[in-house]
């Protein structure tokens, strides 16, 4: 129960009752200025994301259910990001299915591990950089809604980028839940 009960393991909670809260903010335009409210809980979001995992490595407080709870935090928040913006923009199509493609392959990878007694492994570089270039990119995009930015190019390149840091997560995750499959396979 001790380490159940962490401070990080309930900032990543909270996390993830500011998703649907992301969201009605997002697509509730009667309240005024509903886009900074968006942005505000998607910055607290990052922040508590930033400020739970300092907190589990420099007081030792890691654990099994926060390597699990995290990133169902970040992918949650992720995907209802990623959706509401495709609702409103379109022309992330393509962001939308290599996040769905990323996040489908990963999780069934690690569900197999899971089942099989592999313990959760935890956040690494590369996924937490595609995390933080996708936070970017919705902030940028919400933030074009608000005011008119005359470089629609921008929106392209920060699209394109949160594309290849997926794919770029995506391999590197697969690349690590590979190799215990294929030895539970060996054997």
């Amino acid at each position: 129960m001790k380490k159940i009960l962490t401070i990080p393991n309930i900032i990543s909670a909270v996390r993830i009752l500011l998703v649907p809260l992301f969201v009605v903010f997002f697509f509730v335009d009667t309240l005024a200025n509903h886009e900074i409210y968006a942005i505000v809980v998607l910055l607290l979001s990052g922040l508590s994301d930033v400020v739970d995992g300092t907190i589990a490595r420099k007081f030792n407080m890691i654990s099994d259910l926060g390597k699990i709870l995290d990133p169902i935090a970040d992918k949650l928040t992720q995907a209802a990001v990623v959706f509401c913006l495709l609702i409103k923009h379109p022309s992330i199509l393509p962001m939308f299915i290599v996040f769905l493609v990323k996040e489908l392959l990963t999780a069934f990878a690690a569900m197999y591990l899971l089942r099989h007694g592999t313990k959760p492994i935890s956040a690494k570089w590369w996924g937490k950089l595609s995390t933080v270039v996708i936070y970017i990119t919705t902030l940028y995009l919400i933030v074009s809604e608000i005011v008119e930015i005359p470089y629609a190019w921008i929106s392209y390149v920060l699209i394109y980028s949160s594309i290849f840091f997926m794919l770029l997560s995506m391999f590197g995750y697969l690349s690590i839940f590979l190799k215990p499959i294929a030895k539970n396979k060996e054997q």
